[in-house]
């Protein structure tokens, strides 16, 4: 298994991988199952294209080797000043949670926002989910004392870390 930037022509296994995450964790998105699963495979296709093409984005994958993903990270560098970077969709497959993979998606889209001169990330992390919670405080991530409703109900929770201390 490995941690790698998703590539253009994955479109279909990174749908199946995040049609999965919405299915099993759907207060955890911004987005729904039933939004995303309605999409055709050109949305896909093109999402995947955009973002292994695109300059201070990129979503980051967990492959299992054999053609599938198994975990995400987005992560995308904001053009305008500050040029801080917003991290979501932070997923890994239930079987393999606790074996240290969103540690190594979590690195490699600090690694890739720090590339393009972010100083400072920020995510949203459910305010009940005392486990991902766990992961970013461990990287260094503070709550901001910023919260919202969730767009799929429940609470979010902002967490921000400066990059410098990476």
């Amino acid at each position: 298994m490995e941690i790698r930037a998703l590539r253009a022509e994955e479109g279909l296994a990174y749908r199946e991988v995040r049609l999965r995450a919405l299915r099993l964790a759907p207060q955890a998105f911004a987005t729904s199952y039933a939004e995303e699963a309605a999409q055709p495979d050109a949305f896909w296709i093109e999402r995947a294209e955009r973002a292994a093409e695109a300059m201070g984005v990129a979503s980051f994958v967990l492959d299992r080797g054999n053609g599938t993903l198994a975990g995400t990270a987005f992560v995308r560098v904001n053009e305008d000043p500050p040029h801080d970077a917003f991290i979501g969709a932070m997923w890994v497959d239930e079987d393999l949670r606790g074996a240290g993979w969103a540690d190594a998606l979590l690195d490699a889209a600090e690694r890739h926002a720090m590339r393009y001169g972010a100083t400072a990330a920020e995510l949203w992390v459910e305010a009940d989910n005392a486990r991902a919670q766990r992961v970013y405080l461990r990287h260094g991530y503070a709550p901001t004392g910023i919260e919202q409703p969730a767009p799929q109900g429940g609470t979010v929770r902002l967490m921000r870390k400066e990059l410098s201390d990476f």
